[in-house]
């Protein structure tokens, strides 16, 4: 008599059926995958040369619902010391249990520190903060910097060279990387901005080129300017919704003149890059205009305040957030307890906190009472730039091949 396996559910052998062994493996972190790729060459096919499953753990990283399990897990935060002698990985529970690890501690002092107006870290980590302290590891990873005499930027250089525009000065460069995750290419944009005369505002413009990893080719957008001036310390790129954002102002426009402030967006996730504008906050005044700090917080564009370095800078306790990616009128905002003179957003949260870093301090903070923890890395002291990003098993092998050919 033949034998009848449970129909759907295994072959005839008790294996899984392989879809199903696929759909649980694109939901195991990248770690468990690098591991797993010794269990047969099959599996490891799959997971290194199956474009198809490369695409599906992806997506499954980076779904639309930001309190999923799987999105939460892959979340890294990477990070530089204060001095940027450094670069750090950590991983931090999206859930609750991190920050209540140590419950008896808190409830044996059980002290309110919403109406706290600073915060100060001393070389003693165990005392700082007593039981509002929370105290983490992280890995410090390895990385180099390329320097102009090899590689791409050699072949930026020239491409510069070659798209020098007639009659306007050279003023700054902005830059940016993202990800296109319609092409699956990974892209790197220089910005340049000319002007013609550093104090005139009358005219120029900035030119974008889009360096594409996967086919080593550059390519310039348009072949004109954009009517725009972008802030040289705000050089910067800022990331969200696969679309690169800076704050500037319009050509021909006051930079301290209110409407012609606002966010340069270029977006990256369609077949032809394009320029966008995107509103300010009506709200925001000319004397803050220099002041304006654009980041990301959680899934929403984010517009701080920074103070001048090196003089008595005034504190902000406010900030902005659009609610709607590309509404003006969805700019919201948002309150902190603690006064600050340069605020950013990690871009990591867990279910009641924000892990913020105020000045070049982490905190976690909670927005629903605007209590906070303090949050420190063993073996780091101050931080300096701080993101976050998702592991993913994409890989720039073809790009490296494409190098190597050309």
């Amino acid at each position: 008599m033949e034998k009848r396996g449970r129909t759907g559910n295994s072959n005839s052998n008790g294996q899984l059926p392989s879809t199903m062994i696929e759909e649980i493996l694109t939901r195991l972190p990248v770690k468990s995958l690098c591991r797993f790729k010794c269990v047969s060459k099959s599996w490891s096919s799959l997971i290194s040369d199956n474009p198809s499953f490369v695409a599906s753990h992806l997506y499954k990283a980076i779904g639309e619902d930001k309190d999923d399990l799987l999105f939460q897990r892959r979340r890294r935060v990477i990070f530089t010391d204060a001095a940027g002698n450094g670069l750090h990985s950590m991983h931090l529970d999206y859930g609750d249990e991190f920050l209540n690890h140590n419950k008896e501690e808190d409830s044996s002092s059980d002290h309110d520190n919403r109406n706290r107006n600073c915060f100060d870290f001393d070389d003693d980590e165990e005392e700082v903060g007593g039981s509002n302290l929370l105290v983490t590891t992280a890995t410090e990873l390895h990385y180099i910097w390329l320097t102009q005499q090899q590689g791409n930027p050699r072949n930026y250089q020239k491409y510069q060279q070659e798209y020098l525009i007639d009659d306007l000065y050279y003023f700054c460069d902005v830059y940016g990387f993202g990800f296109d995750s319609s092409t699956h290419q990974h892209k790197v944009v220089n910005g340049i901005v000319y002007r013609t005369n550093v104090r005139d505002d009358d005219e120029g413009g900035v030119q974008f080129n889009v360096y594409t990893l996967e086919t080593n080719s550059w390519r310039q957008i348009h072949e004109y300017v954009f009517p725009y001036h972008i802030f040289p310390c705000r050089n910067k790129g800022t990331l969200l919704n696969g679309n690169l954002h800076w704050l500037g102002t319009r050509v021909g426009e006051d930079d301290h003149h209110h409407s012609s402030l606002l966010i340069v967006s270029l977006v990256l996730t369609q077949a032809q890059e394009e320029v966008r504008e995107i509103p300010l906050p009506r709200e925001i005044n000319s004397s803050q205009t220099r002041r304006s700090k654009l980041g990301v917080f959680r899934e929403w564009l984010c517009v701080t305040f920074e103070g001048e370095y090196g003089k008595a800078a005034p504190t902000y306790n406010e900030f902005w957030v659009m609610k709607e990616y590309g509404v003006g009128e969805s700019w919201t905002k948002m309150t902190v307890s603690i006064p600050y003179w340069n605020l950013s957003h990690s871009g990591f949260w867990t279910k009641s906190h924000d892990l913020m870093v105020f000045e070049e301090e982490l905190i976690m903070y909670n927005f629903n009472n605007h209590s906070f923890r303090n949050l420190r890395v063993r073996e780091i002291g101050k931080v300096g730039s701080v993101e976050t990003y998702s592991e993913s098993i994409v890989s720039l092998k073809k790009s490296e091949k494409n190098k190597r050919s050309n």
